[in-house]
């Protein structure tokens, strides 16, 4: 499982209890494929930086979730047909959490968040004349 998070940009004009209602089918879906949602962060409603369907302002939304990558297509399909939703993007969660020099060996070792390494060649300008 991966770790994804999905920026909505949901209509003004949308009632709170109908937004409920599409967050729960939200839910449903990722946890029947067993994923789990962490988190859904607010960030309230903001100026677009160009009008979508003729509103100025819409609310900012970030849910965080993990999950297998069979689920992003149904989850983007469901996305895609709710009127609420002016627009959306899911991407991969990552972040780096440890950068290390290997004792001056010229490479360096980089880990994210699934402890996978990834190795690249550090070019010293001296090793180059």
């Amino acid at each position: 499982m991966k770790q994804y998070e999905c920026m909505l940009v949901v209509n003004p004009e949308t009632k709170k209890d109908d937004l409920e209602k599409l967050f729960n089918k939200i839910e449903t879906l990722i946890t029947k494929e067993s994923g789990i949602v962490e988190g859904l962060k607010e960030w309230g409603l903001r100026r677009l930086a160009y009008p979508i369907d003729k509103h100025k302002e819409a609310f900012y939304y970030l849910l965080y979730f993990n999950a297998s990558k069979n689920i992003i297509p149904e989850l983007e399909g469901l996305l895609r047909i709710s009127l609420p939703i002016l627009r959306y993007m899911t991407t991969i969660k990552f972040e780096l959490i440890k950068i290390k020099d290997n004792k001056g060996k010229g490479k360096v070792i980089v880990e994210n968040v699934a402890n996978v390494e990834a190795e690249a060649a550090v070019v010293d300008s001296s090793e180059e004349q």
